[in-house]
């Protein structure tokens, strides 16, 4: 059986696509996965601030523009790049076992950064705010582009002094050496879904689907979608500053959720624990405790809240 896998070109979404074969080759030897490169918009324009158009969708659209004409057969995403609700016809088949979903602060320390005012870069809102929160005097410095690059800035001083990273594409990379300390995701919660794949795929593909949920982790994809579900509700984009941090209590899933005010000054924290079973409620309860205590007006004020026409123009230009 042939399985096309379509995924962006960047070093971490090979890595990560490479991966997921070596998963499928695991379950079925005969199975022959052809790997075919797609670009992105995101990809492409890496000048444009995520806070001027929003993000739904930025680095996913073509994956599933490409499923949805049958150029593909299954898309590998970063999870915590894909939208809530996937297009008619497509569904999220797959999650597979999650990576270290915490941040980690590269080219200076948290002590560091308490005793002078530093640049710090990032093209994250969220962890842009969570920094005001705490460092109310540091420069937010606007940095995108994949991981090597915005790495290879803070190490050298290059107009940063430092820079948050995903310790999930560090490690999928092999650059974990130039990590300076781990953010606590008590204070520092880290993105929804970040850390895992995400394996998309077209609904009425039964026989890929059967084979995608061989290597699926039930944890992880409890955790995902959970917190997929709060995001859903709150009716946040994947690029604003939304925080969660996740674990399990035996067979209860406990989740905490914050949102941040993006100049700092505000933050609106809430918990709840599930069962497995119903593991999607927590995120609803959880968004509606949120909204409850203020999170919607401190999302509009972002400026961000997914204005849907301005993605739709950068994704066509």
């Amino acid at each position: 059986m042939r399985i096309r896998l379509g995924t962006r070109k960047s070093a971490l979404a090979r890595v990560q696509a490479d991966k997921v074969a070596h998963l499928l080759h695991a379950v079925d030897p005969n199975l022959n996965v052809e790997m075919v490169f797609l670009g992105s918009k995101g990809d492409a324009d890496k000048r444009t601030n995520f806070q001027d158009i929003g993000s739904v969708g930025v680095f996913t659209k073509s994956g599933e523009d490409a499923l949805i004409n049958r150029e593909v057969d299954i898309v590998v995403h970063s999870l915590k790049d894909l939208p809530t609700t996937q297009p008619e016809g497509l569904v999220l088949a797959s999650v597979p076992e999650r990576e270290d979903p915490r941040d980690v602060l590269c080219g200076l320390t948290l002590d560091t950064i308490r005793s002078n005012r530093h640049k710090i870069g990032t093209g994250s809102i969220r962890r842009a705010a969570q920094l005001r929160a705490i460092f109310p005097d540091i420069t937010v410095v606007p940095v995108r582009g994949n991981v090597p690059p915005r790495l290879r800035r803070a190490v050298e001083k290059n107009g940063i002094d430092a820079t948050i990273l995903a310790a999930a594409g560090l490690k999928r990379l092999g650059l974990m050496d130039k990590t300076m300390e781990y953010l606590n995701p008590q204070i520092f919660p880290y993105a929804v879904a970040q850390g895992a794949l995400g394996i998309e795929c077209r609904e009425s593909d039964k026989d890929i689907i059967q084979i995608l949920k061989k290597i699926e982790c039930k944890k992880a994809r409890a955790e995902t979608d959970a917190e997929r579900a709060l995001m859903k509700h709150l009716g946040a984009g994947c690029n604003l500053p939304v925080g969660v941090c996740t674990s399990w209590k035996n067979t209860m899933l406990h989740m905490k959720a914050t949102v941040t005010g993006i100049d700092g000054l505000q933050q609106i924290r809430d918990h709840a624990f599930i069962c497995t079973f119903a593991v999607e409620k927590i995120g609803q309860r959880l968004a509606e405790r949120l909204l409850d205590k203020g999170a919607g007006e401190l999302l509009r004020a972002s400026g961000i809240n997914q204005d849907t026409a301005k993605v739709a123009r950068f994704l066509k230009t």
